[in-house]
């Protein structure tokens, strides 16, 4: 009877986790709607997205209207949050907001349509937008090859010079098709008046607006945008229900970790740590803000906040910055090693990031030969610093905030170290050794453009990609996280294998991969068994989950209390995540 009313009380605390997510993604690109799904995965939540075939394929846009009537369609009794994409109703995705063929009139239409919806669910169901402010440059396509460079050029200098007599300024745009040209600027003034009405809309229908900035520099058409957009937002007085951040890519991430932690009434304090004193000050590539104020900008959205000094803090986040300086670094390194080793929560952003995107080889060698990479909380190292950021902060937070509500161990731990090895197999491994290697390959097949690809040509990419990639999945498996043990209140287990790998191109070119995968565990003999309880390489089944019912008195209970009080910690966390 015991054991009943013990595996009673852990179905409770399993219950009262659960939580389900509506997503509509900015695409179907790994990196908009993946990444969010694995990271509210390590908490027991539920990302449900439109049926892929709605999302589009890069040049080819999604379908807003059926996207629409599928989330007017859903049952949203336990739905906690709808976390819209404003670019994919308004035009059918990133790529289809840089074009101009989508009217402003239909646009806003579509957005007035998601305005109903959210006032019709909220405030039951939290509603979470976010948006993108153009980037400078058009989209790399073998059509735009030309003059996309050159477009994008002008444009800054235009900004710049603010002189269009200026000789220089004459010759820059003299290579430029005017009608390219023409059909920029038309969808930049579309998309600047439609995240202006947006803003607006936001204010009595939705919970939270992020306004992102795509790929930018420090000069540029974008800055006189953000500054219009900041400025009546304060003058709406919606300061606190919306924020501006560098990168776009990350934000389905960012706002389902605003989403749990704002549901569990938490919000983690992070002390930030730089592998160079001057390395906050500079400029990542690709945006237009200072590394600690995008820092500064990625926490706070994310629903958490940074630590004052000395106060008490629950994880330390160490960012590696461009250009860092060997003499710090080498600081930097031993103070994060002595955390890990510590078993203190540590969550890893790498954006000494270079000029191929790829991550800090000498950081990540120095991990990996010590055997430390799944030590870490999170880790990231992608593309931008925003992007880099906006992923290791979300999940870092939902870990900390699964253990802190006694999420079944066993499931929290196949997560996290799911996506911890999702992310390094993604933005080291395949970045560093299979891409370089894909457009070699392109570039020897006779219809191959690193732009696009398709045909027999992409069926031979992508067939070599997925080869080599799954290779170095394996082959980091074995050497980071096979055999590694954790333990939850009863029970002992260690990884074993994976299984379900599934790796492709998402899209018709080699710049991004998705990688699909689980984890098998094996429980280890308690003491006095000869045999693992599980086979090796059997995946956590009811066998775990019964053995974890015994030990479920205190979690179910403490699960089923947090559910209603959480206090906040007053000292530094231990993880469990050594």
């Amino acid at each position: 009877m015991r054991l009943v009313w013990i595996a009673f009380l852990a179905l409770l605390a399993s219950m009262a986790q659960a939580s389900r997510i509506i997503l509509i993604p900015l695409d179907n690109r790994p990196a908009a709607g993946q990444f969010a799904q694995m990271i509210a995965d390590i908490d027991g939540a539920q990302v449900v997205m439109p049926p892929y075939n709605l999302l589009g394929r890069f040049t080819s846009a999604g379908n807003p209207e059926a996207i629409l009537q599928w989330l007017s369609s859903q049952d949203m009794s336990d739905v906690s949050s709808v976390i819209v994409s404003a670019d994919m109703i308004a035009y059918g995705g990133l790529i289809a907001s840089r074009l101009p063929d989508v009217p402003e009139s239909l646009a806003i239409s579509r957005l007035q349509q998601l305005q109903s919806i959210a006032q019709r669910i909220r405030p039951k169901t939290r509603v979470f937008v976010f948006t993108s402010v153009m980037r400078l440059a058009p989209t790399a396509t073998v059509a735009s090859r030309p003059w996309r460079a050159q477009l994008a050029k002008y444009v800054a200098a235009r900004e710049s010079l603010q002189n269009p007599k200026n000789p220089t300024l004459i010759a820059m745009k003299a290579k430029v098709p005017p009608v390219q040209l023409e059909r920029y600027d038309a969808a930049r003034k579309r998309d600047h008046n439609v995240q202006l009405a947006l803003i607006k809309m936001n204010q009595f229908s939705f919970d939270y607006l992020v306004v992102g900035q795509d790929d930018a520099q420090i000069h540029g058409p974008h800055i006189p945008e953000t500054r219009e957009l900041v400025s009546l937002t304060k003058q709406l007085g919606e300061d606190g229900k919306v924020y501006f951040c560098e990168g776009v890519d990350q934000n389905a991430d960012i706002l389902v970790s605003r989403s749990l932690l704002k549901a569990a009434n938490w919000s983690p304090k992070i002390r930030v740590v730089y592998s160079d004193p001057y390395g906050r000050t500079k400029v990542g590539a690709y945006e237009s803000k200072s590394v600690q104020q995008t820092v500064s900008d990625q926490v706070y959205a994310s629903g958490a906040r940074i630590a004052g000094f000395n106060e008490p803090y629950d994880y330390t986040l160490y960012v590696n910055t461009p250009a860092r300086r060997e003499l710090f670094f080498k600081d930097f390194m031993d103070d994060l090693r002595n955390e890990m080793d510590q078993d203190l929560p540590v969550c890893l952003a790498d954006i000494n990031l270079a000029a191929d995107g790829t991550c800090d080889r000498e950081m990540f060698e120095t991990l990996r030969k010590e055997s430390r990479l799944m030590k870490l909380l999170a880790f990231a190292g992608w593309n931008t610093a925003g992007n880099t950021l906006g992923t290791a902060i979300p999940s870092a937070n939902v870990t900390l905030l699964a253990e802190r509500t006694k999420y079944d161990p066993v499931k929290l731990q196949i997560a996290q170290k799911r996506f911890l090895l999702h992310r390094i197999v993604d933005d080291v491994m395949y970045h560093r050794w299979t891409r370089p290697k894909a457009y070699a390959l392109i570039d020897s097949l006779p219809d191959g453009a690193r732009e696009e690809t398709y045909g027999d040509s992409y069926t031979v990419l992508t067939d070599y990609v997925r080869k080599d990639l799954s290779s170095l999945l394996g082959q980091t498996f074995n050497s980071q996280l096979k055999g590694l043990k954790f333990s939850s209140e009863v029970q002992s287990y260690q990884f074993t294998g994976l299984d379900n790998i599934r790796v492709f191109l998402p899209w018709p070119r080699a710049y991004e991969v998705r990688v699909e995968f689980g984890l098998n565990v094996a429980a280890l003999p308690q003491p006095g068994q000869t045999t693992p309880v599980q086979k090796p390489g059997q995946a956590h089944s009811l066998v775990t989950d019964f053995a974890l019912a015994v030990g479920s008195l205190i979690v179910g209970g403490a699960a089923l209390i947090a559910t209603w009080w959480r206090p906040q910690d007053n000292k530094r966390r231990v993880s469990l995540f050594a």
